[in-house]
């Protein structure tokens, strides 16, 4: 069996990674994380996860999660994008309607999260964004 440089370096990593106790990336049920903050005077905060659990994509907002209770837009929904910018068709449900605590949504298999670098509550309607959590 030949070794490259290139694998015996992957492998060296592997191993010092397991050595110190750091699980490798792609190991684990976290795929990425982040934390809401608000937009448009929409007061949002909280704890988002991403996880990969029984096969499937899921979006868990955290028991910190509170959206402004003084304000009901009428078409909010969960969804991603890079740089503060919708992308469209990576709408996750038909409307949110969990203003506070936690709250689980599966992502469709036809939006790959890899190619979104955040995740937003936003109203459909108006194409205004709520809230922003910048993912990890």
């Amino acid at each position: 069996m030949h070794i490259t440089r290139r694998h015996f370096a992957g492998l060296t990593l592997a191993a010092a990674a397991t050595t110190l106790g750091a699980a490798p990336s792609f190991a684990g049920p976290d795929i990425r994380k982040g934390t809401l903050s608000g937009r448009q005077g929409y007061t949002v905060s909280g704890t988002v996860k991403i996880k990969k659990q029984d096969g499937k994509t899921v979006v868990h907002l955290a028991e910190d999660y509170v959206f402004d209770p003084s304000k009901n837009p009428p078409d909010i929904k969960i969804g991603f994008g890079n740089h503060e910018t919708y992308a469209k068709g990576s709408k996750i449900h038909d409307k949110l309607t969990v203003k506070k605590g936690a709250a689980s949504f599966e992502v469709p298999a036809s939006i790959d999260v890899d190619n979104y670098d955040e995740l937003y509550i936003y109203c459909e309607q108006f194409s205004v964004i709520l809230g922003v959590a910048p993912l990890k």
